[in-house]
C-alpha cells in the first residue's frame, strides 16, 4: 500500500484546494502525478481585436503599463495573507496569467469604459499616447484570520497616478481601498468577489482621475 505522511496542519472549510504549505510525501519512491492547477482569472471574455491606431486618429490615447504589485505577487500564483503577517499560496490553483498582467488588463477594460472618448492600451500597442495610468496595487486577496477555516477578508486597494506625456508631468494621484468579507470560503467564490472588489476600486479610482485625461487647458480640477 502507498500510504502518505501530509506535513499540513490545517486544511480550508469547503475549500478543496491546499495551501502550498500542505505538502505530502509518498513512501516507496514512488511520484503520484499531480492534476493541473485550476485556473481562474481576473478578466472578462476578450471583445476581439480593434484596429487602435486607425481608432487613435483624433482622439487622445492612454498608455497603460505593467502596475507595480506588493512583493511575492508578481507571478501566477494566488497569494493568501494572515493577520500575523504569513503568506502562503493554493497548491492546486493559479491566475490564468501573471497576476501583474491581469490588473492590467483589468485597468485597461475598465478605462475604457470609464474614460469616455478615449483610446486605451498597453505600451507598444497604442501611438502616441497622451497620457500614461500608472497603477500601483497597495493590497490584493483574501486576509484570514489565524486559520483558513473561515471566510476571509478580501482587500483590493490602488494607487492611481495620472502623467501627462511627454513632458512626465503628474497631474493627479488618487489612492482608494476597497474591503468586504468574502461570502463563503471556496476559492471560486472568493476570486470572483475579488475581481467585483478590485473592479470597484479601479472604478473609483478612474472616476476620480477622468477630468484630467483631456487636453491641457479644459482640465477641470475636482474637490
Amino acid at each position: 500500500m502507498n500510504k502518505q505522511t501530509s506535513l499540513c496542519r490545517f486544511s480550508l472549510f469547503a475549500l478543496p484546494l491546499a495551501l502550498s504549505g500542505c505538502i505530502s510525501l509518498p513512501f516507496g519512491g514512488k511520484t503520484e502525478e499531480k492534476p493541473p492547477p485550476v485556473m481562474y482569472t481576473l478578466n472578462q471574455p476578450s471583445a476581439g481585436v480593434t484596429d487602435v491606431a486607425t481608432e487613435a486618429m483624433g482622439r487622445l490615447v492612454v498608455v497603460v503599463p505593467a502596475p507595480e504589485v506588493p512583493p511575492g505577487f508578481d507571478s501566477e500564483r494566488i497569494a493568501i495573507q494572515f493577520e500575523d503577517g504569513r503568506v502562503d499560496y493554493y497548491a492546486d490553483a493559479q491566475w490564468s496569467a501573471r497576476l501583474d498582467e491581469l490588473v492590467q488588463n483589468v485597468v485597461i477594460e475598465r478605462a475604457q469604459q470609464k474614460l469616455s472618448g478615449a483610446i486605451v492600451g498597453k505600451s507598444g500597442v497604442v501611438p502616441s499616447p497622451s497620457y500614461r495610468l500608472s497603477v500601483k496595487v497597495t493590497s490584493f486577496g483574501p486576509l484570514y484570520k489565524a486559520s483558513a477555516d473561515m471566510p476571509p477578508r478580501l482587500n483590493a486597494g490602488v494607487d492611481v497616478t495620472v502623467i501627462e506625456l511627454p513632458q512626465e508631468t503628474i497631474r493627479a494621484q488618487f489612492s482608494v481601498s476597497k474591503t468586504e468579507m468574502a461570502s463563503e470560503n471556496r476559492l471560486g467564490t472568493v476570486t470572483n468577489n475579488l475581481r467585483t472588489l478590485l473592479n470597484s476600486a479601479l472604478d473609483e479610482a478612474l472616476e476620480k482621475a477622468a477630468p484630467y485625461i483631456t487636453e491641457p487647458q479644459t482640465i477641470v480640477r475636482s474637490n
